[in-house]
């Protein structure tokens, strides 16, 4: 498997994950507060290492694009 695919397959499991914290949150809000709360972390846990993901992606290309031009 390349990089990117790599790349696509943790994107995917970083949806699954997040969608299943959402509807943890969703599912249990009246019955479970704290169930509740950590579908939401989970969630949000999931968007903060997607974002950290890409931001490495970023400058991991902005890096190979300024060493092919020296």
């Amino acid at each position: 498997m390349d990089t990117v695919g790599k790349l696509q397959e943790i994107s995917l499991r970083l949806d699954h994950l997040q969608s299943s914290g959402e509807w943890l949150a969703r599912s249990l809000v009246h019955q479970d507060s704290a169930a509740s709360q950590t579908g939401t972390l989970i969630s949000v846990l999931a968007d903060d290492i997607r974002q950290r993901l890409l931001d490495l992606v970023t400058e991991l290309e902005k890096q190979v694009f300024i060493s092919h031009r020296a």
